[in-house]
């Protein structure tokens, strides 16, 4: 049936009746025989491809996450993407988004999940300290919930693009499990993002202080705007220079303790983390 009223190209539903009115074609999980129509390509990687896909089953608009043809050939690509849906299927909560499916062929493993409505931090272009120390707070309350399920649960790629301001609730949440391990797994994989990632990672030991290390390092880029690798002194084992970029010396010192070399030394749990930030914004006011 042809559509009723004019509607823009960047539309791709109705602005009358609510029909799907474009799409670049169906990707169908064999087993259930749910449809997903895709919309567009959402991020390009190298370990997989997004897409905003229509779910004619869940009757809303989701991410379709894919690895591609070649990586589904190697056996820790497929291990990896099969433990992010296995986790990600037992999340449940407001700052993690939320599973629908999985399902895989002889082409392609998909994973989808709920779309979330908001900004990514990385392009969000003013904010104060204040801010930014509320995005960390709600962040502890995310790995709080990781740290204490069972097993617990270690994201490992805590950065920037992996945040997401929720427009409604006004809230952070935590995306990308591409990398997830569970903390009682034997070591092995070493994974971890120049800059972000905490140093136990690149030989495969992550643990769940490893994810305070990244927290640190993104408050080094939210409050300089700059890489955290601009200011790291290998020959120290920490960051440098912080303070001289107009940085204050109380945000520092907790960055300092975050970004401690050697995990013991870092806090040990995310409430220790979030009373260090709630303290500090209680110095701003």
């Amino acid at each position: 049936m042809e559509c009723c009223l004019p509607n823009p190209p960047c539309l791709y539903f109705c602005r009358l009746d609510g029909r799907l009115i474009k799409g670049k074609g169906v990707i169908t999980n064999p087993d259930t025989g749910w449809e997903y129509e895709v919309l567009e390509t959402l991020a390009v990687g190298g370990m997989s491809t997004s897409y905003l896909v229509y779910s004619y089953y869940h009757k809303k608009l989701a991410v379709l996450k894919e690895i591609s043809t070649e990586l589904a050939q190697k056996a820790k690509a497929r291990e990896m993407f099969q433990r992010e849906a296995r986790v990600l299927s037992s999340l449940k909560h407001s700052g993690v988004p939320q599973y629908y499916d999985f399902f895989y062929t002889s082409e392609r493993y998909s994973l989808l999940m709920e779309l979330i409505h908001g900004q990514n931090l990385e392009q969000i272009p003013t904010y104060t300290k204040s801010d930014v120390i509320d995005w960390m707070i709600d962040l502890c309350d995310i790995l709080h919930y990781l740290q204490n399920l069972d097993p617990p649960v270690i994201h490992r790629d805590i950065k920037p693009a992996n945040l997401i301001l929720r427009y409604n609730p006004r809230q952070v949440v935590l995306i990308d499990f591409g990398a997830v391990k569970e903390a009682t797994t034997p070591p092995g994989t070493r994974i971890a993002t120049p800059g972000f990632g905490a140093p136990e990672q690149s030989t495969g030991n992550p643990c769940i202080q490893s994810d305070f290390y990244a927290l640190g390092a993104t408050l080094i880029y939210f409050l300089s705007k700059q890489l955290p690798s601009h200011f790291y002194d290998f020959n120290e084992k920490r960051f440098l220079g912080l303070e001289g970029i107009g940085i204050p010396q109380h945000l520092v010192k907790v960055i300092n303790n975050l970004t401690e070399f050697n995990p013991e030394n870092r806090p040990q749990n995310a409430i220790a983390v979030k009373e260090l930030l709630q303290q500090v914004k209680t110095d701003f006011m």
